[in-house]
């Protein structure tokens, strides 16, 4: 009877966990959302036609999402999927690469690869980011404050140039309502 009783008890309290796993599953909900946003880069001539660096910031906000921002106090978790950039937008010196460059978002830093830049607008070049931890990161401080700060930086190896870096990250958000 002892067996039988201490059975059931664990019979219980398994299908017990099972149903508040399952309807913990039913408060949740995710929003897929693409935020993009767009560095206005503008190096001007250097007279020694020396290389020059730049460094442009601006702000991302997932509240920019209206879904997202009607739940913000719900967020269970914010996941990136995905992240893109792209450069578009180049009038200037024939020839100019970028190198030394980074992607900044939140404490994040991507590094990235020297970039001709007539070269890759006129081609609709777009580079993917794959590293996962980088992803992480980025989830983590999108969770904990929905603004994040990003910048681009970088040297110039001729001047004057124009040119804008388009920055798109596939996030989900994750809603659980209870």
């Amino acid at each position: 009877m002892k067996i039988t009783t201490k059975l059931s008890a664990l019979v219980f309290a398994f299908l017990t966990i099972i149903s508040c796993d399952a309807l913990d599953e039913l408060t949740e909900f995710d929003i897929n959302d693409n935020l993009t946003t767009t560095f206005n880069v503008s190096v001007e001539e250097d007279p020694q036609s020396m290389p020059q660096s730049f460094n442009e910031t601006t702000t991302i906000s997932i509240t920019s999402n209206q879904e997202i921002q009607d739940n913000i106090d719900l967020i269970q978790n914010v996941s990136v999927n995905s992240m893109t950039y792209e450069i578009s937008n180049f009038t200037g010196a024939e020839g100019a690469i970028v190198t030394e460059a980074s992607l900044n978002i939140g404490s994040s830093s991507i590094a990235v690869a020297d970039i001709n830049l007539q070269q890759s607008d006129t081609d609709n070049t777009v580079y993917t980011v794959a590293d996962s931890s980088t992803f992480n990161t980025i989830g983590n401080a999108l969770q904990n404050n929905t603004t994040i700060t990003a910048s681009v930086t970088g040297t110039v190896n001729d001047t004057p140039v124009v040119f804008n870096v388009k920055v798109t990250m596939a996030i989900t958000v994750t809603i659980d309502i209870l």
